[in-house]
């Protein structure tokens, strides 16, 4: 915008100085200096609401990470309480107890029985 066109040169060398006297009187350089710096005011206000939805979404997915490992060790705890008291339960009832096929349940049988087991085993351990 600032360079003088072709036209100038190769057409019309006359109209040249034409050319410059009414890009100076318009003020062309300074307002076009104004305008990239308010393009730049523009453009840095958008990185920064780029940036602040980034960081919106990023702090979305670590919350849900940290809920699913959270829901995956209650899950692991859960099944190590089940095996435990399965076994548990097994020795309990002595050397002479032929073992039982072992039979479905559906996670909500699993948990009731863990439920009961692990109350059942801190009941004992306040008796004691």
């Amino acid at each position: 915008m600032l360079d003088t066109p072709k036209f100038f040169w190769d057409s019309e060398p006359t109209l040249n100085p034409l050319y410059t006297a009414v890009r100076e009187y318009l003020e062309i350089k300074p307002r076009i200096q104004v305008l990239n710096e308010r393009c730049q005011v523009f453009l840095d206000l958008g990185e920064m609401l780029s940036d602040s939805v980034s960081d919106k979404k990023m702090t979305r997915i670590t919350w849900i990470i940290i809920a699913l490992i959270v829901i995956s060790i209650c899950v692991t705890c859960l099944e190590v309480l089940l095996r435990f008291a399965i076994l548990h339960g097994l020795h309990g009832k002595g050397p002479g107890v032929a073992m039982k096929k072992p039979t479905l349940a559906g996670p909500s049988l699993l948990l009731g029985r863990g439920l009961i087991w692990a109350t059942n085993t801190t009941v004992q351990n306040l008796r004691w």
